[in-house]
């Protein structure tokens, strides 16, 4: 239990450096008097890093152990933001949001194996919700630290600060998360990736990513450009939508355990699929009701896949398809939103009801 407790934490604190390149950039940008689209650049970096550690993951487990893994990824996350809080010249900046994505995806990786092999489906949702609420809270703290009249770079320093307690935290118990001889035996890589299970899984994650950063991104826009809707209305969506996806995870983590993780799964991306089409088809008012219900439906998705990895590859393949897949949802996060974006507007909502139901095809071939 006191684990658990800690693993809840420790998903909140995931969240909390990953909205912070987006929510300080119009105040960050003038002092280094870059474009609007430099912003690209940090973000970038993030992914990259992200998938590096994601992918590399397995070996550092078995290098170091869960705990290791741990302590050191977080502190890097903390390192990061802690030297972006002493505003270092741009090119240092872009090397530091590189070395915030190695944390966090090491972080992601090892976190996901610890729990998807000791915690039930329903508290790996509540974990990954508990993401969400991270991801809440810092933008909460910069917009408080601002209005109050200081600096982003208070900003930086407040959660690096608040990273390193949870990086000393994790290092002074990372016996109980398991050294080197905890990991067990493992499969080689390559012999994960010629399993078409792992393969398939690992797409799942690619288009999940993509069906939930493309909806979330591009839905202000599609409200705005495409449907005639305002602003502030086109925002307040968006912010019901992320809401939903982790109010999602909350309620049907209480259900997972009962319905059956297979029979969730299997129910919920053929709901996530109609819910698109409604998007993309639904007259004005209703496409907003189909916005929410995709939330919900895509909430349960991303945990509960990758509670079942051990059940469904393999102990010994686990360590290694876990970190596969947080890079294939990394990767899927960020490439596929920025190829809707080079299509009309008008038809992105339809490309991502597309998207849906090639995820709910797969998907229910692996539930299967």
């Amino acid at each position: 239990m006191p684990l658990l407790v800690f693993a809840y934490i420790a998903f909140i604190g995931l969240g909390l450096p990953d909205p912070l390149p987006g929510t300080l950039w119009p105040v960050l940008r003038p002092d280094y008097g870059r474009p609007v689209a430099a912003l690209g650049a940090l973000l970038l970096a993030v992914s990259a890093g992200t998938m590096a550690a994601s992918i590399l993951s397995g070996r550092a487990i078995a290098a170091f152990g869960t705990g290791g893994v741990l302590a050191a990824s977080v502190g890097l996350t903390a390192l990061a933001a802690l030297g972006a809080a002493l505003a270092p010249p741009w090119w240092m900046l872009v090397a530091l949001a590189l070395l915030s994505g190695l944390g966090a995806g090491a972080v992601d990786a090892a976190m996901n194996v610890f729990a998807a092999a000791r915690f039930q489906p329903r508290h790996l949702n509540w974990m990954h919700a508990c993401w969400g609420i991270g991801a809440t809270l810092s933008p909460a703290i910069a917009t408080g630290l601002l209005a109050s009249g200081a600096s982003w770079r208070a900003v930086y320093l407040t959660i690096g600060l608040m990273l390193a307690a949870l990086a000393l935290a994790f290092l002074l118990t990372r016996a109980r998360w398991g050294g080197p001889e905890a990991a067990g035996p493992r499969l080689p890589a390559l012999a994960v990736l010629r399993n078409p299970m792992a393969r398939r899984q690992i797409a799942a994650f690619f288009l999940y990513c993509g069906v939930e950063a493309g909806t979330g991104q591009w839905l202000a826009t599609i409200l705005v450009d495409a449907r005639g809707a305002g602003p502030a209305a086109a925002g307040a969506a968006t912010a019901v939508f992320w809401a939903a996806l982790a109010l999602g995870r909350i309620g049907l983590g209480f259900v997972v355990d009962r319905m059956g993780p297979d029979r969730m799964l299997r129910w919920a991306v053929l709901v996530a699929a109609l819910a698109s089409a409604g998007f993309a088809l639904a007259p004005a008012g209703w496409d907003l009701a189909a916005a929410g219900l995709l939330a919900v439906a895509l909430a349960p998705l991303y945990p509960t896949l990758m509670a079942l990895t051990p059940a469904r590859l393999g102990a010994a393949a686990a360590t290694h398809a876990v970190g596969f897949q947080v890079a294939a949802a990394t990767l899927g996060a960020g490439l596929l939103p920025a190829l809707l974006g080079l299509a009309p507007i008008t038809w992105v909502p339809a490309l991502l009801a597309g998207l849906a139901v090639a995820l709910a095809v797969l998907v229910r071939r692996i539930a299967r």
